[in-house]
């Protein structure tokens, strides 16, 4: 369950009076996060370490945004308030809270992202208990010595993302440039609203800072993207289809090499190793026709649950049946989201 953000301390300006008011007001909602632990809708189980990973992942987000909005606002706006000064350069995120207590960090595209950000970082502590650190981070230069300029310059666009990206061993940095532009756009302006009560300023040169922001987003920079580029560009290549497992690739690029052989998403693909004895992996493995020994070797490097995946399991897959599944969860989101909530509706379930 989530660790609300109240403490003696955590805001000097607001009494122990204040608090007791705000604390009570929230008990209202035990109920509601009594059920979601007791009665979870779905089969992934939230680790206290993944719980822990997502609020780090959401504060720094709402860090970086918040600075950034503060720091424009001061150097192309000339805003020059105190409390916003303070919070550009302070180091530490201030809108949080606020955020929070007022429900506008709950929005389903916003935590599905979290989910998938601390995913990718639990899979990337897995497969270090497969191979060192050193041989992880070797991983792309293979290809900066490659013949074809474009697959040389990907590779060094995708290793300056990593780097960026890389906080060590299962840990994170997050960074604006991996949110998609709707979830930016979505947490921005409640962000500039919290900035505003927390320094009583409603001029617009928050509002400028914050379109400015939104303006100059290039979702092309981030690592997903820059991973799907040097994938399309390394799955032209002859015979490199073999080469498709997660040692040889790295969780990022052979998430984007997965995900074009199969008409996925690199997000669905996160989710499905999260999922039970990640079912739904292994069908999309069978169903593009990965062979017995890769599809084994790559289930054992990404389990995190002491699972294995045998042989006779995996061949005894029907190939057309997985492939009729593959192509089901290929379909848009929103449309299976509005199908999943239709067939409860009629089920007489609640959706």
């Amino acid at each position: 369950m989530a660790k609300r953000d109240f403490s003696m301390d955590r805001n000097p300006g607001i009494d122990l009076v204040q608090q007791a008011a705000e604390i009570g007001s929230s008990s209202a909602y035990i109920s509601y996060d009594l059920a979601s632990a007791l009665f979870p809708k779905s089969e992934v189980i939230l680790s206290d370490r993944m719980l822990s990973n997502g609020r780090q992942y959401l504060r720094a987000i709402v860090q970086e945004i918040e600075t950034e909005i503060c720091m424009i606002a001061a150097k192309d706006f000339g805003m020059q308030q105190d409390t916003i000064i303070e919070i550009g350069n302070s180091g530490r995120v201030h809108s949080y809270a606020l955020l929070q207590n007022a429900g506008l960090l709950e929005g389903k595209a916003l935590l599905d992202n979290v989910f998938t950000s601390v995913q990718r970082v639990e899979l990337g502590s897995r497969l270090l208990q497969k191979m060192s650190q050193a041989d992880l981070e070797s991983v792309l230069t293979r290809y900066l010595d490659d013949e074809d300029a474009s697959i040389a310059d990907a590779a060094m666009a995708l290793l300056v993302a990593q780097s960026r990206d890389n906080a060590g061993p299962g840990s994170f940095q997050a960074h604006i440039t991996n949110l998609p532009a709707e979830i930016l756009f979505a947490m921005t302006w409640p962000i500039v609203a919290a900035l505003q009560k927390l320094s009583g300023d409603e001029g617009p040169e928050l509002k400028k800072a914050a379109e400015k922001l939104l303006g100059e987003h290039d979702e092309g920079v981030g690592t997903q993207n820059r991973s799907a580029r040097l994938a399309q560009l390394i799955d032209q290549a002859a015979g490199s289809e073999q080469n498709l497992h997660p040692m040889h690739d790295g969780i990022d690029l052979f998430l984007s090499r997965l995900a074009r052989r199969s008409g996925l998403s690199d997000d669905q693909l996160v989710l499905f190793t999260a999922e039970p004895n990640m079912v739904r992996l292994v069908l999309t493995m069978r169903a593009v026709d990965i062979p017995e020994d890769q599809a084994l070797s790559i289930f054992s490097a990404l389990d995190g649950g002491g699972q294995s995946l045998t042989r006779a399991s995996y061949g005894e897959i029907d190939k057309a049946q997985a492939l009729e599944l593959v192509s089901s969860w290929s379909t848009n989101m929103l449309y299976q989201d509005a199908q999943l909530r239709l067939n409860a509706h009629l089920a007489g379930m609640p959706a």
